[in-house]
């Protein structure tokens, strides 16, 4: 063994002594990251207080607190135009996402990236402090160090307002979930190195023959090939694949990952027993969470989308939960229990006395509900369903009223995001000469079932391009063609139904309803936003929300990026993304 580890032979008193710093360091690991929280949270309180006490009551408003979803320009102190410009350029670089390529799936954004570095480099030193020379106590002290880190990994994946860190820090399980798969990796690295160095010691001494067959040993590589198993599940290509397939995984090794290690050794059982409970929680709260809906109307819109309305009665989800724009809820088709799908609430539910989910048809949970509806006429049939949530950032949402500019933009069924919020706004009279909604489609018909919650006033703000029109005769991006509305409007083509017949009726009658062919100049509606207009004041304060497909996300943030810090302007950014 090479310096400066070696196998040791320690005597009664050194292992003892092991002993107590490997429970020391352990419990150490733990409670750091308690500190850290209440140190976020102290930091909190102060900056609302300052916040508070520099800025007029018409200043303050609910910001959002996320250290993903970004928020700009939240005054906590007088600071010069270059200070406040300089910060915003920080926030706005922490916030960008990592990856190899547009092609590939996000590693997080810096902000997370840079935290979970931080953290791991921390974790690192408490492996190996006060050590020495000692290869077992080092191989044994990156397992408890790793195990140490599982209640927190399980508290990150609490969804309600049960969760203190959510309750902490303000933030909402979306905000968290980075976190808890950047936590979820950490772990998985240092009991995989604890394995390995382990391995590496039965081999060198000889002793993987005779130790294999002892009982802690089967249940360690157990537990390492199940975490291996989960992590390598967990990866957003293959959630974005196969979600079912994630799912079922990700829940069955959180379960069966529990018992092995409480079994691997007696060191690890309190933060087994930790996980235990908080995972209990998790499971309580998603069964009082629950709802079981007798009846729901699935809707075969055209061959791409579905349309699901689940009625406030007579369970009266009115009265039992408060609807946010923006909002998603989980659902889970009848009989399949394991089944648990996130799905963005396309209307006010609310006002609609409704809870309305469009879904395009892919493989999994929307193609078994799309087999519910007989080939009939109407196209449509009553189904039962359950239902959780409502979640979601959205709830912690500025007060876009407040904002001198909103520009939201959406790609196909991320208009379910999107389509809510630009309702809420001009149902509270905000001027829609200070709003834009840019929702980008392959075909008009995929926006037929935004007519019902439309009328002739409301749509003046409301700009749709189809793109598939525009591929078809070789658009580029750079710009769009317009072209006759009732051609669009009834290019339906195959699998049009009666209900989208109504719905294009509905399109039509809304002559201020821009529809354009191609794909939208992404550079010249952000610009549009932030440019000051004829006779106008440039806009200080700007909201740009976008969901849809990772390359429009990315296109319009590098846009919106170019005005950061540019004049003092203020800009709050959220980007919806799809994938889970």
């Amino acid at each position: 063994m090479s310096l400066p580890y070696g196998f040791t032979s320690p005597d009664k008193a050194q292992l003892q002594r092991r002993r107590q710093l490997l429970d020391a360091y352990g419990q150490l690991a733990q409670l750091s990251a308690l500190l850290v929280l209440f140190a976020y949270q102290f930091f909190f309180v102060i900056r609302c207080l300052l916040h508070k006490i520099c800025s007029s009551p018409d200043d303050y408003g609910k910001e959002h607190a996320s250290p993903v979803v970004s928020r700009f320009g939240e005054r906590i102190l007088e600071s010069s135009p270059n200070e406040n410009s300089k910060w915003r350029r920080v926030e706005w670089f922490l916030d960008q996402d990592v990856s190899w390529g547009a092609k590939y799936p996000s590693w997080g954004t810096r902000r997370v990236l840079l935290l979970a570095s931080v953290w791991t480099i921390w974790l690192f030193i408490l492996a190996i402090k006060d050590t020495g020379d000692d290869y077992l106590h080092l191989t044994k002290r990156f397992g408890i160090i790793g195990a140490s880190q599982l209640p927190l990994h399980y508290l990150l994946a609490l969804k309600s307002s049960w969760s203190p860190i959510s309750y902490l820090t303000c933030l909402s399980h979306e905000e968290l979930n980075p976190y808890h798969r950047a936590l979820g990796r950490i772990v998985l690295l240092f009991l995989s190195l604890h394995a390995s160095f382990y391995l590496n010691f039965f081999i060198q001494k000889s002793l993987l023959a005779k130790r294999i067959r002892d009982l802690d040993v089967q249940l360690g590589l157990l537990a390492i090939t199940i975490l291996l198993t989960l992590g390598t599940t967990a990866l957003a290509w293959v959630r974005k694949k196969n979600y079912f397939l994630f799912f079922l995984i990700h829940v069955t090794t959180s379960i069966a990952i529990l018992p092995i290690l409480y079994f691997h050794v007696s060191h690890l059982r309190i933060y087994i027993l930790e996980s235990a409970l908080i995972y209990t929680l998790l499971i309580v709260q998603r069964n009082i969470s629950l709802t079981k809906l007798p009846s729901a109307t699935l809707t075969h819109l055209n061959s791409n989308l579905l349309s699901i309305t689940i009625p406030f009665t007579p369970l009266s989800l009115s009265k039992k939960k408060t609807f946010h724009p923006g909002q998603h809820i989980y659902l889970t088709p009848p009989n399949q229990r394991l089944r648990f799908n996130p799905f963005t609430i396309a209307n006010l539910p609310q006002k609609d006395k409704h809870i309305r989910l469009i879904l395009r048809t892919l493989n999994g949970t929307t193609r078994m509900l799309a087999a519910n509806i007989p080939p009939t006429t109407s196209r449509k049939t009553t189904i039962p369903l359950s239902i959780e949530g409502p979640y979601g950032s959205a709830a912690t949402f500025p007060d876009f009223l407040k904002y001198d500019r909103v520009l939201l933009v959406a790609g196909g069924v991320g208009a379910t995001f999107t389509m809510p919020i630009y309702r809420d706004l001009v149902d509270r009279g905000m001027d829609l000469k200070r709003m834009k909604f840019v929702w980008s489609v392959k075909s008009v018909r995929d926006a037929l079932w935004a007519g019902e919650y439309l009328n002739e006033r409301d749509v003046v703000g409301v700009e749709i391009y189809d793109t598939g029109a525009g591929a078809e005769s070789g658009e580029r991006d750079e710009g769009v063609e317009l072209q006759e509305r009732a051609g669009l409007l009834r290019s339906d083509g195959e699998g049009s139904s009666t209900s989208s017949s109504e719905e294009t009726q509905r399109l039509d009658l809304l002559p201020n309803l821009k529809i354009a062919q191609g794909r939208p100049n992404i550079s010249a509606i952000v610009k549009g936003c932030f440019a000051a207009r004829t006779g106008e004041a440039p806009p200080m304060k700007v909201a740009v929300l976008v969901c849809g497909p990772a390359g429009m996300g990315a296109a319009v943030r590098r846009e919106v990026g170019v005005w950061i810090g540019r004049g003092g302007r203020e800009v709050w950014w959220h980007n919806e993304a799809f994938g889970w």
